[in-house]
This record gives structure tokens, sequence and C-alpha cells, in this order.
């Protein structure tokens, strides 16, 4: 449901009809208590389990096609710094986990719940901790 919204409020976004997407924002975040904003870049198929609950997106975020995202996950930038993360294909996200700053994570890995992740994650690969580690490579 929450990935179809987004849809909903990027399509107005993009046809310029912003107050509508706005209030898609606004009601996503009422009601799901999420922040899932119309302007940043997410792909097709990612899920929200549990309706997104408390996730956090920077507009400026790239998010790859088939990624899953569990509840209470940050994605966002460092103060002063204006790159965001590229979140590749088909990674999952754990509940609680913050990606932060200028990063890139590679397609089909996994984020272990709660990892605080500052640097970049190579494709394939597990990493958890804070700050977060590889812990395993496919």
């Amino acid at each position: 449901m929450i990935y179809k919204l987004y849809k909903i409020e990027n399509f107005f976004y993009k046809i310029k009809l912003v107050p509508i997407a706005f209030l898609i924002r606004l009601f996503m975040r009422i009601v799901f208590s999420c922040d899932i904003p119309y302007k940043a870049s997410i792909g097709k198929g990612v899920k929200f389990p549990h309706h997104a609950l408390g996730v956090l997106i920077h507009p400026k975020a790239v998010i790859g096609d088939g990624c899953i995202i569990l509840h209470n996950v940050t994605i966002g930038g460092k103060s002063g710094s204006p790159n965001l993360p590229v979140i590749g294909k088909n990674v999952l996200i754990g509940a609680g986990a913050i990606i932060i700053g200028n990063i890139k994570v590679g397609d089909n890995s996994i984020i272990g719940a709660g990892s605080v992740v500052v640097k970049d994650v190579p494709s394939n690969s597990v990493v958890c901790g804070n700050p977060a580690k590889v812990i395993k490579k496919n």
C-alpha cells in the first residue's frame, strides 16, 4: 500500500500538481508515521512491510528496484553534504537500520537490523553493526 501511495504522490509531483502530492505525503505521515517524499527516486516493486512504520527517506535518496525496507529505517544525508545514499537493487534493509552520507549499497546486499551504514557496501554482501561491517559475501 505504501509503495502505491508513493507512486501516486510521485505522479502528481511529476505533472506539477505538488499540492496534491504534498497532501498524500501528509496523509502517509499521519496515518503510517512514515516520511516517504514524492521527490525520492524509488524503484519498481519496493516493499515496505509493516506499512513503513517509522521509515524516513531523504527526498534526494535513490532506492533501486525490488528492495525491502523494514520499519524504523532512516535513509538520509550528513550535515552539510549534498550527496546522499544510493541503494542498489534487491537490497534488504533490516529494522532500525540507518544509512547516511555519500555511500552506495550494492545490489543483492543485506543490511542487518540496527546497523549504522556510513561506508559503501559491496554487492552481494551482508553487513551489520555500528558502524556496519561486512560479515559475509555471497
